[in-house]
């Protein structure tokens, strides 16, 4: 008997049953969605609707009774199909939605695949269960917004974090870069004012806490990829910035590249494009070339031989013992059992002696 079939091409009788299917994963096991890499490679796509497919793609795997860990096409498409909410449980106050890059990878990452689907953004909220008894929802916005103004932009917490050191430049960062995740996976969740706050107490350091000389002195590479992430918002049009402002955070990027050599980190050498909207900031000649030559001296280092000082390795040689030189097994039983008949003699002459007395 022929099976109906509906529209993609599915039986009747495959909808029904995947028509309950809730539960979706990775695909082959897989753990992450592959988009993180690709949203921090800004020269690889245009469209944030590349990503969108990629998630898709990548968590189509539905695990029910009879098909666990199965991708089935469409299936997860039509799941996503009526979504108007997406919600994240906190349990945790060790992460926050700009401090961990999960976070926007998953959350922000089924927001641009509903999109995808729906062709309108969902919201997207936090349940707060960090306090027992105290369980209340936030919208993802205001909860990025909360952990920016108590962490990144508090001078308290700064303070703190600026006797880490390298650690801590590197925490900065990873905030920024998860931020800039916000803006591709949810357009419109991050205001142009968390940015510019983001400059005035990293570039300007407008709290007077030495931040010119804390990422210099500790970590330059950190400060490289932040400005290169405020750069690469910029370029992709998410901060609307001022041309002033554009022109000071490329002269403090290639300052420290040219200063300290280029870290590479994703925003700094690997971006064709922002590499070239920075060139274009620097007006000098000189100082534009000067930039591209740090770059191309860590991206494409020199192929001549360099003397390598340090540590000498001293090769030593073992000598495997050759089976004819191994001791015989049965000779060894011999000498053993002798050494026993030995021993029992002697506690023989021992306790006639002691008789005779």
């Amino acid at each position: 008997m022929a099976k109906t079939l509906i529209a993609g091409g599915m039986s009747a009788e495959d909808a029904k049953t995947f028509a309950n299917a809730r539960l979706f994963g990775g695909v082959n096991g897989n753990f992450g969605t592959d988009i993180t890499g690709i949203i921090q490679s800004g020269d690889r796509w245009e469209d944030p609707a590349v990503i969108g497919e990629l998630y898709i793609r990548n968590m189509s795997a539905l695990y029910t009774d009879s098909h666990w860990g199965e991708s089935v096409n469409g299936v997860f498409r039509a799941a996503l199909s009526d979504t108007d909410t997406v919600v994240q449980s906190r349990s945790s106050n060790s992460w926050g939605p700009l401090s961990l890059d999960h976070v926007y990878e998953f959350t922000g990452g089924i927001s641009l695949a509903a999109r995808q689907v729906t062709g309108k953004n969902p919201s997207a909220y936090f349940n707060d269960l960090r306090t027992p008894g105290r369980v209340r929802i936030q919208e993802a916005g205001e909860a990025a917004m909360v952990e920016a103004r108590s962490t990144l932009l508090n001078p308290k917490y700064l303070k703190e974090m600026l006797k880490e050191g390298p650690s801590a430049a590197g925490a900065f960062a990873e905030a920024f870069r998860n931020t800039l995740g916000w803006e591709v996976t949810r357009p419109g969740m991050i205001d142009n004012h968390l940015w510019e706050d983001y400059k005035k107490v990293f570039v300007d350091d407008s709290l007077q806490l030495g931040m010119k000389e804390f990422f210099e002195k500790k970590n330059p590479y950190a400060l490289q990829e932040m400005t290169g992430v405020m750069l690469e918002s910029i370029r992709k049009g998410y901060w609307k910035a001022s041309p002033e402002t554009t022109r000071q955070l490329a002269l403090r990027h290639t300052e420290l590249i040219r200063g300290f050599g280029a870290g590479c980190g994703g925003y700094t050498c690997n971006n064709a494009k922002l590499r070239e909207m920075i060139g274009n900031q620097l007006g000098n000649s000189a100082v534009r070339q000067e930039y591209r030559q740090a770059i191309e001296k860590v991206r494409r280092p020199s192929a001549q031989n360099k003397e390598v000082s340090g540590q000498t390795l001293k090769e030593k040689k073992i000598t495997l013992q050759k089976d004819s030189e191994k001791k015989n097994p049965a000779k060894a039983l011999g000498w053993i059992g002798l050494l026993v008949l030995l021993g029992i003699a002697a506690i023989l002459i021992g306790s006639r002696r002691s008789s005779r007395k």
